[in-house]
């Protein structure tokens, strides 16, 4: 059968726009790069209004947004929801795509919270990569009558098979990235990130003259703990401890383990008072802490300065943090320090480390019986 000359012309086109959408995509040097090099590269094939993707955390049984272009952008990004909800989850789940004319008549669209349901036209496409559906992508057209056709449809689905594989990969090497500056035991950030992110906060920090707090953190007669229960118990209060922090700071925050049981924290846009304040509830946070192996409470003591009214850059922020946390350790321990406050007062005296890990010990079994008499 005879092909047309313009048929021909216009499936070579099509495939040069793929070819050069693929070039682009994988010449993309990080994850959120490569996320806006698909939306980019596709609105150049495609019309359309709004665009979102969605990763798939098989762990967890959930969709969880990694990117979105649009009016409700921030709602969008904020709404996680099981597989197998809404149009996009029934495409996970089926493994098929799914062109949906009218988004307000379709029995199974989902509303994304602090939205409405308005006239609109969807394909939502699965990312497949071998036997595995890592995304779905979704790609919008706003109002009635804006249907996508058969052939538009049929082109979404040959990007995405492309866009599969680039954001694999780059999910990928997102993941050896996070590994490489992650701790392995607590999952927070190692020594090195930890600086580099730093460096990064207080360049911005200066540059929009605005405050930003260190805290160091030390957990208390840590060694003590491991020679008694064992380093797989410290170990165990180690992670417990990272997982303390991660539950206790906000999303801006940065948290790290510098080295041993040593541990730091940012606070960007935070003044001396609001990270005493922060420091402070962490250490009551800490006290909180169960590792049933220890049958002892876990304390630490913490060091707080600030920028720019302790220090003005990396280093010397950190080391006036130190100091704070050395002050706390002189004066007691499992208590907040501020530069400042550490320069001026004097140091006290304290009882050796056994005598402290003993008096816990006594005070965590008291504790036990008073709470089996209740």
């Amino acid at each position: 059968m005879a092909v047309s000359t313009g048929s021909r012309h216009a499936d070579t086109s099509a495939l040069e726009a793929l070819v050069n959408a693929a070039a682009g995509i994988l010449a993309a040097d990080s994850l959120s790069d490569t996320l806006g090099r698909i939306a980019h590269h596709l609105g150049v094939l495609l019309d359309f209004d709004e665009i979102t993707l969605y990763e798939v955390d098989r762990t967890a049984g959930m969709l969880r947004p990694v990117f979105a272009l649009g009016a409700y952008a921030d709602e969008v990004m904020a709404d996680a929801f099981p597989i197998g909800e809404g149009v996009t989850g029934w495409v996970v789940a089926n493994r098929r795509t799914r062109n949906v004319e009218r988004a307000d008549h379709d029995p199974i669209v989902a509303v994304v919270e602090g939205t409405e349901l308005e006239p609109e036209s969807l394909v939502s496409v699965p990312l497949i990569v071998g036997d595995r559906v890592v995304a779905a992508l979704n790609v919008y057209r706003l109002g009635v009558g804006r249907a996508f056709t058969d052939a538009e449809v049929e082109q979404v689905e040959q990007f995405a098979t492309m866009a599969a594989l680039a954001f694999d990969s780059a999910r990928r090497r997102e993941t050896l990235r996070e590994q490489a500056r992650s701790d392995g035991l607590t999952g927070l950030l190692n020594h090195r990130a930890c600086h580099e992110r730093l460096g990064e906060e207080v360049a911005r920090a200066t540059a929009a003259d605005r405050p930003l707090s260190v805290v160091v953190v030390d957990l208390d007669h840590f060694k003590t703990v491991n020679d008694t229960c064992g380093h797989e118990c410290g170990d165990e209060v180690l992670a417990a401890f990272g997982v303390m922090l991660r539950a206790n700071l906000r999303g801006a925050d940065i948290a790290a383990r510098a080295g041993g049981e040593e541990f730091v924290v940012v606070l960007p846009d935070t003044d001396r008072s609001g990270a005493m304040h922060v420091a402070e509830h962490l250490r009551r946070a800490t006290t909180a802490l169960a590792v049933p192996r220890l049958g002892a409470r876990i304390t630490a003591s913490f060091g707080v300065a600030t920028l720019p009214d302790d220090a003005v850059d990396t280093d010397a922020l950190l080391r006036l943090a130190d100091r704070a946390l050395y002050a706390a350790k002189q004066r007691g321990r499992n208590r907040v320090e501020a530069a400042s406050v550490a320069a001026a007062a004097p140091t006290g005296t304290e009882p050796p480390a056994e005598a402290l890990i003993d008096a816990t010990l006594r005070a965590s079994a008291a504790d036990a019986a008073e709470s089996a008499a209740r």
